[in-house]
């Protein structure tokens, strides 16, 4: 069967080629805050289940498909065209892993309880402003169809015991986002914060945390910064070794 991008669509090639991603042209489309979140996931290289909710178009399953072979991927989109492009990414690329079309709002409708060693999200970040208009772009950036609260409680929902989230998210919102973990038995337990250069403010944050654990303990990455430079023109070297860690398959854990 032969995998083609729809007329509104593009392939584009990424990690130097190693990755084929059909994206919408004027849709949504991924950023680096999903590579991003992809290289902060550190697993044990074991057989396991992860799922990615609201997966877009597949782009984090892709990723860490590069850096784990044993990990069963799923993933699960409410909109039709990206539900879409998530399964023929899968597809195209040769990723052995299952994409279910639905609501996280509802996941008891489509998985049973504990059914996951991992969770991950790039969930949409910001409230939607008035009158916005509810197209695909929107969607993925505005929390019109589930809020970070329906996140939580719908990862909360599929982890086994002591199972692990991995999620970014706007700085701005980090106590917000800490307080929902808690209210939902997930404790954090590892954090990284995402710089644009060195001489800025962090604009969002990486989080891990494991259901049922037990305060303390946490720790704080040092900073990844992106750019080198004020103009934002060139990664840093850091984020230009990510990629090529992408790019090689290396693993971690």
């Amino acid at each position: 069967m032969e995998i083609k991008p729809k007329e509104n669509e593009s392939i584009d090639r990424f990690i130097r080629g190693k990755l084929q991603v059909i994206q919408s042209r004027n849709g949504y489309r991924f950023n680096v805050d999903s590579v991003f979140l992809a290289d902060f996931v550190k697993l044990p290289d074991r057989p396991a289940s992860l799922i990615d909710l609201g997966t877009g178009n597949g782009i984090i399953l892709l990723l860490l498909s590069l850096k784990y072979k044993n990990l069963k991927l799923y993933g699960v989109e409410l909109q039709e065209s990206l539900f879409s492009q998530a399964w023929r990414n899968l597809q195209l690329n040769k990723v052995k892993g299952q994409v279910f079309k639905g609501d996280i709002r509802e996941i008891k409708r489509i998985f049973r309880p504990e059914t996951f060693d991992y969770v991950v999200f790039n969930p949409p970040y910001h409230p939607p402003p008035e009158g916005i208009k509810t197209d695909e772009k929107a969607l993925g950036r505005y929390e019109i169809e589930g809020s970070l609260k329906d996140f939580v409680k719908a990862a909360s929902y599929l982890l086994k015991p002591k199972g692990r989230l991995f999620f970014v998210y706007p700085a701005t919102r980090l106590s917000q986002a800490v307080n929902l973990l808690t209210e939902k038995n997930l404790q954090p337990k590892r954090y990284r914060f995402v710089h644009p250069t060195l001489g800025e403010k962090a604009t969002h944050f990486l989080l891990e945390a494991v259901k049922g654990g037990k305060a303390g303990g946490e720790t704080v990455e040092k900073p990844l910064v992106v750019y080198d430079n004020p103009d934002k023109k060139k990664y840093t070297e850091e984020v230009e070794f990510i990629l090529e860690k992408f790019h090689e398959g290396e693993k971690d854990g």
